[in-house]
């Protein structure tokens, strides 16, 4: 049997070659991405999971037992990773729904207030959805989706301490926006 045309990549990266694993990877990084972002459906997550699954394989390759099947064990990684990934994002999304039913609930039991204008959590979203969109944005992914600076520096690109000022800045045009509201109900 001859030998497949990754051995000698993946004997070079095992002897941490780190220019072969790259070529690797660019042999077979669209492949696991299309593997990604079939499970994902979102491009975003797709990227960061195809990026875990190379790296998870680059710790891993000294487990390799047959170097001429790199290809198939690299897509068994992918194939893992990929329905870990969904597993974990469909228990965020029926933990979301639990909260949203335990809410309804709340409502039902409480007594019917008599409402006069919108409520709070409609002037906030109202008020979100005028802030300027990068202002928006910084603060949709840090609050909303759970971001950490880093995480929003990398998806959109700005510095850590732009991150900070428009963070400070959306917090205070939002609550000047909330405290207008405020006093006109009064």
């Amino acid at each position: 049997m001859e030998p497949s045309p990754d051995r000698g990549l993946v004997e070079q990266s095992l002897r941490g070659d780190l220019a072969a694993f790259e070529a690797l990877i660019g042999r077979y990084q669209k492949t696991v991405f299309h593997i990604a972002l079939y499970k994902c459906r979102n491009y975003f997550d797709a990227e960061d999971l195809t990026q875990d699954v190379f790296l998870a394989a680059h710790q891993a390759l000294p487990s390799l037992k047959d170097l001429d099947n790199f290809g198939g064990w690299l897509f068994g990684i992918a194939h893992n990773r990929a329905n870990k990934w969904f597993r974990r994002q469909r228990s965020k999304i029926v933990k979301f729904q639990e909260l949203q039913r335990q809410k309804s609930r709340e409502a039902l039991m409480r007594p019917d207030e008599p409402e006069e204008g919108p409520g709070k959590a409609q002037v906030l979203s109202d008020s979100l959805c005028k802030l300027p969109d990068e202002i928006r944005s910084v603060l949709i992914l840090k609050y909303l989706d759970g971001l950490s600076y880093q995480a929003i520096e990398e998806r959109i690109g700005i510095n850590a301490h732009r991150i900070d000022y428009l963070i400070r800045k959306g917090k205070e045009l939002l609550r000047q926006r909330i405290r207008r509201a405020d006093e006109g109900e009064s």
